[in-house]
């Protein structure tokens, strides 16, 4: 195996035009993904300024539907306890909205935005929404949707298992909490 020197290597400029054009094509690469990323970033915050300047629904608006769907999702009913929904979860959670603005606009933005996807969430088949609520979880924490997933999963869970219909077939016959989990 014979090693060349580098002084015997060809020079970039005899070799061909390709060099050139690759930087051409790279700085308009460059260009047309910056005017791209600029027109996503302006499409982004024109969305946010409208959702900022739409004023949160006065009164008790009716619940949007995906909240139901999405938490009936999240806690399905099985042979032994029922769906979170027949427990009146998405109910309640819908009832601490009205107190609270920023839950409900929360609620409000992400449901809007859950029925983009097709005939909207609930049209979706169990596949589909669980996709969705899958990439929900793992958002950017900065997301809406992220925020929407946790909050709500969290309350959720502790309306459900606050009430004696949700504990059949389990080990206990009181909530989990306050007392907490004692190993034995």
């Amino acid at each position: 195996m014979s090693v060349r020197s580098f002084s015997t290597w060809p020079s970039l400029s005899s070799l061909s035009p390709l060099p050139q054009l690759r930087r051409r094509w790279f700085l308009g690469a460059l260009l047309t993904g910056g005017l791209l990323g600029w027109a996503a970033r302006a499409d982004a915050k024109a969305a946010v300024q409208r959702t900022r300047l739409k004023p949160v629904s006065q009164g008790r608006a009716d619940m949007p539907p995906a909240l139901r769907v999405f938490i009936d999702h999240l806690i399905p009913a099985d042979e032994l306890t029922p769906a979170a929904s027949a427990l009146r979860v998405p109910d309640h959670i819908w009832q601490q909205a009205q107190d609270d603005a920023d839950l409900r606009r929360l609620i409000e933005v992400v449901c809007a935005w859950m029925d983009r996807y097709g005939d909207g969430f609930a049209a979706l088949q169990p596949d589909e929404r669980e996709a969705l609520v899958k990439w929900m979880s793992t958002a950017p924490w900065e997301s809406p949707q992220r925020r929407f997933f946790h909050l709500v999963r969290d309350r959720a869970f502790t309306l459900y298992y606050t009430q004696p219909a949700a504990w059949k077939g389990l080990p206990m016959q009181r909530p989990p909490q306050p007392i907490g989990h004692v190993l034995d």
